[in-house]
């Protein structure tokens, strides 16, 4: 008798670039990158469906989903967050994690040499999502809090120096100023194996959520972060 593998299913469709990757005991077996613009749910479920079958597993067999919870686009991210939890209520059993987009977005930059990371997200109407980001040891971590939605004048006025920008806001807003830089636009988009990593880390620190709490986090808040000292980076700046 073999013992009973796990099979983790990482789902990203926060952003226009799509994607899944299936896992087994840790072990990444397949990786499916698609086009989400417009047809997210479309793609999602057709790419899940073959994905698993090719594995030769049924959807019974899935016992943890790690999907990219926002903020983002905000079909995509409504239709991953109904995903998984479709998927959970109809298997029973599985194990969610939620997973910050910028978190995602972050583990692109892991490579990199930088002392402060930011992940910015369009939130529209001249504002975005910033978060900023430390190295804790092999970990990359959130700080002071994550996902604040700013100005971007503000937010170069707060932000620490040097400072390394990544993410899909960098193509709505103009962020030149002494000691910023930017990741290549390659980096920029969150991608299953990011969500994967960092659904990982949560999983084993136990940071799961019951189904019927996976709740979407979207772009646009009612409070915008503005002059320096608001937004709270101005007690890392160095």
């Amino acid at each position: 008798m073999t013992d009973r593998r796990t099979v983790t299913v990482a789902m990203e469709t926060s952003c226009r670039a799509g994607g899944l990757l299936l896992a087994v005991d840790g072990h990444p077996q397949r990786v499916v990158h698609f086009d989400a613009a417009g047809r997210h749910t479309t793609h999602l479920l057709t790419h899940l469906a073959a994905m698993v079958a090719e594995a030769g597993l049924h959807p019974a067999d899935i016992d943890e989903v790690y999907v990219s919870a926002g903020p983002g686009s905000f079909t995509g991210v409504r239709v991953g967050i109904t995903v998984a939890r479709t998927l959970a209520q109809a298997v029973g059993g599985i194990r969610c994690v939620a997973v910050p987009t910028p978190a995602a977005v972050a583990e692109n930059a892991r490579a990199l040499d930088w002392r402060h990371l930011a992940v910015v997200l369009d939130a529209r109407e001249g504002c975005f999502h910033a978060t900023l980001f430390a190295r804790q040891g092999e970990r990359i971590e959130p700080v002071d809090p994550p996902g604040r939605l700013w100005e971007p004048d503000a937010f170069l006025t707060a932000a620490p120096r040097p400072l390394l920008l990544t993410g899909e806001g960098l193509a709505y807003h103009v962020m030149a100023a002494p000691g910023v830089s930017f990741a290549a636009a390659e980096l920029h988009l969150p991608t299953a194996e990011g969500v994967y990593a960092v659904g990982s880390r949560l999983a084993a620190a136990g940071q799961f959520t019951e189904y019927h709490r996976l709740l979407p986090v979207y772009a646009r808040s009612p409070h915008i972060t503005g002059p320096a000292g608001e937004g709270g980076f101005h007690k890392l700046r160095k």
